[in-house]
């Protein structure tokens, strides 16, 4: 449990290793966006890692590293080719970002083998629940400062004027920014100043 645990909030991808920050920032102006390419994202991840635990040892060493980015490429494709029969709206929304998955999930995987199956599961879940709350929450403050919805419903009335700046790229660097500033709050971690 304190693996997962360390995955979604000690460790997480976005507000703790700075990982993830450019599709945080392009896709999440909605949290729908943010809702799909993390949910995509925890998948291809937990199953690359159960596929690189099981073909791993076998693999000479050298292959290694050709071997688990063949794998995660497999898996976007797969995962791209599903979601443009299921939702050609959702792959034009999500755009360059939904094959850049197998990048971010390669940069997610930490270079350590686990001895362990469950443990290397666990670990995959975590980072890749981890990076969906990210983009869930960035996301959600995001569409409810620019649009005033949460998941496209209707939270605010529209007497109030949105806040644009909060669903453009900029907005959305200043939203992350604060997040971060919050998370580092929240933890104890970053703001120290040494002599």
């Amino acid at each position: 449990m304190k693996t997962l645990w360390e995955g979604i909030f000690k460790k997480n991808p976005v507000f703790v290793l700075l990982l993830g920050l450019v599709p945080a920032v392009a896709v999440t102006s909605t949290a729908q966006n943010g809702w799909t390419l993390g949910l995509i994202t925890a998948i291809v991840l937990v199953l690359s890692s159960i596929i690189n635990f099981l073909l791993l040892p076998v693999v000479p060493q050298n292959v290694r590293a050709v071997l688990q980015m063949a794998i995660l490429i497999v898996l976007v494709v797969i995962s791209h080719s599903l979601l443009v029969e299921l939702n050609p709206q959702v792959v034009a929304q999500l755009g360059i970002f939904l094959p850049l998955i197998a990048v971010s999930s390669l940069s997610f995987q930490t270079g350590d083998q686990s001895k362990s199956f469950g443990t290397t599961v666990v670990k995959a879940l975590g980072q890749g629940l981890g990076f969906l709350l990210a983009l869930v929450v960035i996301g959600v403050v995001r569409e409810f400062l620019g649009f005033g919805t949460i998941f496209g419903a209707q939270v605010v009335a529209s007497s109030l004027p949105p806040m644009s700046l909060a669903s453009s790229v900029p907005g959305g660097l200043i939203i992350i920014g604060l997040l971060l500033a919050l998370a580092n709050k929240l933890t104890g971690q970053g703001g120290e100043l040494h002599d």
